[in-house]
C-alpha cells in the first residue's frame, strides 16, 4: 500500500509538471514579423530631404531584435516604396503600441545631427528634435506561429515636420502627441491601394495633392484650417499624394474600408511654400463616388476625375 501511494505521487506529480511545461511552451510561441517605413509628401518645394535616425524599435514595450541603428531619408519612399528596417521574432500574439526611438544628435555614421531636413542646395541643413525621442504609436497588427507579419510604418511628413521662420532653426518636428498622430502603423497584407488620375485645366495650381479620409470624418471647415499646437492642415487624413506632372497619383497602405477623397490646389509663396488655395470640384469617371471608395485587403481601386471648379480658402 504504501508503495501504491509512493507510485501515485509521483505520477501526479510528473503530470503537473508536464503541464506546466505545455503551459509555457504555449506562452512563447512566436512568429516572423517583417518591418518597413513609408512616407507621405512634405508640402515644402525648398526640402530635398528629411533623414531621420531610429535607434531602436519596441513593439509593445519590447525591443525588436534584429535591427541596427539606421539613419533613412524618409522622402525617398513614396507611393508604395519602403525602406527594409528588419527582420524579426517576436512572441506570437496581438500588438497596440509600437515605439520608434529617435537619435537627434548623431546618425549611424556618428556624424551630426541625427535627424535633420536638407534643402534643395544640398548644402543646408537644418537639424530636427522634439521634446521626446521615443515616439510611441497605436498599431494593431498580429504575429502568428507559421505567418509572417509585415508591418508598414507610414511617416506622414506632412503632419510631422514644421517650417519656423522665425526661429533659428528653420524646421523642427511637431510635438510628441502630434508625432504620434503623424505616423501610422499598418499591416501591409490588410490594407488596399487607391490610384488615379487628375485632370485639371481649369485652377491654375502648382500642386495638387489628393487626402484620403475614412468615410464620415471629413469636416471641411475643421480640415483648411490649422489644427492643434502646430497648426497641421488637413490633419485627420489618413494618407496624402502629390498629383505629378502627367495628372496620376497614388495612395498606398490603406486599411481595408470605406474612404472619401479630397483633392486640393496650392500655390507656391515667395518663401517656397505650398499655401492652401481651395479645394476642388471633380466630375468622376467611371462611375465610381470619390465619397464612397470601398479599400478592400489586397486590393487596387482606380479612380480618375476631371476637375470642374474650385472652392476657394
Amino acid at each position: 500500500m504504501k508503495l501504491s501511494n509512493s507510485f501515485l505521487f509521483l505520477l501526479v506529480l510528473s503530470t503537473i509538471l508536464f503541464s506546466c511545461g505545455d503551459d509555457e511552451s504555449a506562452s512563447t510561441l512566436s512568429g516572423s514579423a517583417r518591418f518597413e517605413i513609408t512616407d507621405a509628401p512634405i508640402d515644402d518645394a525648398s526640402v530635398k530631404s528629411v533623414f531621420v535616425t531610429v535607434t531602436e524599435i519596441k513593439a509593445d514595450g519590447k525591443t525588436v531584435s534584429g535591427f541596427n541603428k539606421t539613419t533613412i531619408d524618409v522622402l525617398a519612399f513614396q507611393n508604395g516604396d519602403t525602406k527594409f528596417l528588419a527582420d524579426t521574432e517576436l512572441e506570437a500574439k496581438s500588438y497596440s503600441e509600437l515605439t520608434l526611438v529617435l537619435d537627434f544628435e548623431s546618425d549611424e555614421n556618428g556624424n551630426s545631427p541625427g535627424c535633420y531636413v536638407a534643402e534643395e542646395d544640398g548644402n543646408t541643413k537644418h537639424p530636427l528634435a522634439s521634446a521626446s525621442n521615443e515616439i510611441k504609436v497605436q498599431a494593431d497588427f498580429d504575429v502568428s506561429p507559421g505567418v509572417d507579419a509585415n508591418v508598414v510604418i507610414d511617416f506622414d511628413l506632412r503632419k510631422c515636420v514644421q517650417r519656423e521662420d522665425d526661429s533659428t532653426d528653420k524646421y523642427e518636428f511637431v510635438s510628441t502627441t502630434e508625432m504620434q498622430s503623424g505616423i501610422r502603423v499598418v499591416s501591409k497584407t490588410e490594407a488596399g491601394v487607391v490610384k488615379g488620375n487628375c485632370n485639371d485645366s481649369v485652377s491654375g495650381s502648382d500642386k495638387l495633392v489628393v487626402y484620403a479620409y475614412k468615410k464620415g470624418t471629413y469636416n471641411r471647415d475643421a480640415e483648411v484650417k490649422g489644427q492643434g499646437q502646430s497648426n497641421i492642415e488637413f490633419a485627420n487624413a489618413e494618407s496624402s499624394s502629390t498629383v505629378d506632372a502627367s495628372g496620376n497619383f497614388q495612395l498606398h497602405f490603406l486599411e481595408k474600408g470605406d474612404y472619401e477623397l479630397v483633392y486640393c490646389s496650392y500655390k507656391e509663396n515667395a518663401e517656397n511654400e505650398m499655401e492652401l488655395k481651395g479645394t476642388l470640384v471633380v466630375n468622376v469617371l467611371g462611375g465610381l463616388d470619390v465619397n464612397a471608395l470601398s479599400v478592400g485587403a489586397g486590393l487596387s481601386i482606380d479612380v480618375s476625375v476631371v476637375v470642374t471648379g474650385m472652392i476657394s480658402i
